[in-house]
This record gives C-alpha cells, sequence and structure tokens, in this order.
C-alpha cells in the first residue's frame, strides 16, 4: 500500500505511514497555495504605507520579549537562584516594563512614527546594558552574562540605526533593519533564558497591530 501523501510504500494493514505518519487511507492534501514574495510582504506588513511603518514601529517592541513567542527555555540547572540572579531579573523586568510604557505612547500618536519609537527605546536598552555591566561577571555563569552584555549592546546599536533609517522614510530599507531589531531581540530572549533570569523570561509584551 503506498502513502496517499509521500508516495512511500508500507506493509498491508498498515494504519499509518511509516515515512510520514499519515494515515493510510487520508486522501492527500491539497497543495499550499504558491504566493510571490511581494504578496508574502504585504501580508506580513500590511499593503498601505502607514499599516507598513506601523508594523517596522511594533517590530521594535519585541527587542526585548518576542511578541506571541512560544514558552521560553528552562534554564539551565546550573545557574543558582542567587542574590545575583534575582537582582539581574529585577533589572530586566524593570526593562520590559518601561518598554510597555514606550509602545502604549507610541500607539496612542497619530500617526505613530516608527522612527520616534525607535528612539524612545535606545536609552531603555542602554541603561539596561550598563547597569547590567557593571553588575560584574560571575565565573560560575560568565559565558552567560557575557552572552546577555553583548546582546543588549547589539540590540541598541539595531534600535538607533533603524530609528534612522525610518526617518529617511524608505519603506524597503525600513523593514529590512526591523528584521535585524527581530533577530538582535531573539538574541536578548534566549541569553535572558539562559542566564536564568526566570520572571523575565516568563513575561511577553502584547501589542495591538494598527491598519492603515
Amino acid at each position: 500500500m503506498y502513502c496517499p501523501r509521500c508516495g512511500t510504500p508500507n506493509e498491508p494493514g498498515d494504519r499509518f505511514c511509516s515515512s510520514c505518519g499519515a494515515g493510510l487511507g487520508e486522501k492527500p492534501q491539497a497543495p499550499r497555495e504558491r504566493r510571490s514574495p511581494r504578496e508574502w510582504i504585504g501580508r506580513a506588513f500590511g499593503t498601505t504605507r502607514r499599516a507598513r511603518i506601523i508594523s517596522a514601529a511594533t517590530a521594535c517592541a519585541i527587542v526585548i520579549a518576542i511578541i506571541g513567542f512560544i514558552a521560553l527555555k528552562p534554564a539551565k540547572d546550573s545557574i543558582p537562584r542567587d542574590a545575583y540572579t534575582i537582582q539581574a531579573d529585577r533589572m530586566c523586568v524593570e526593562a520590559k516594563r518601561q518598554i510597555v510604557a514606550a509602545e502604549q505612547h507610541s500607539l496612542s500618536r497619530s500617526p505613530a512614527r516608527s522612527g520616534d519609537f525607535a528612539r524612545a527605546l535606545v536609552p531603555i536598552v542602554t541603561t539596561w546594558h550598563s547597569e547590567f555591566a557593571a553588575m560584574g561577571v560571575r565565573e560560575d555563569r560568565a559565558d552567560q552574562v557575557l552572552a546577555l552584555n553583548a546582546a543588549l549592546q547589539e540590540a541598541g546599536i539595531q534600535l538607533a540605526a533603524l530609528a534612522l533609517i525610518a526617518d529617511k522614510g524608505q519603506e524597503s530599507d525600513t523593514l529590512r533593519q526591523a528584521r535585524r531589531v527581530d533577530a538582535a531581540t531573539a538574541e536578548v530572549e534566549a541569553a535572558v533564558a539562559d542566564l536564568g533570569l526566570e520572571r523575565c523570561a516568563s513575561q511577553t509584551i502584547g501589542f495591538s497591530r494598527t491598519k492603515g
């Protein structure tokens, strides 16, 4: 018996495909609709200028926490929940609180400007970075501390770049830089989780997508 989904031969009486796990007897799924890169961008970022700029702005908000991100990996068992971790965790939570406040303020303005929003986030991230760096490096978690320091520094750089690029009004350049901010965000979140900052890692920041 051949699998209706992938075509792999299976033994008579098998209920599921040994290759892809599809039920033997299921009808093959219809191929997914193919879209051009332009159509994907339109669906992801909106079709009007204002929708795309707002989408780029909200991408900045995830510099500290990925929006709608699935549960982060639990912290490594080797990281103790000591005074250092607790202080760093509180610092991270406070930074997220400030991000939320800046986001709400930006989205309450009409029209929202991604350059202004990114510029408002730069001091939040750089302050977090400087205060965390001032805590020093613990020998038992040096790699994780250095990773978070580097991730915060990179996030601040990418945010500052987004503020400058967005002010020039070039949509393609703004969206491209917003993706770099998104990548920097992922590095920050991974470093937060690896360092065992449990409260901060468990919090996500929601936002409303504004349509143009």
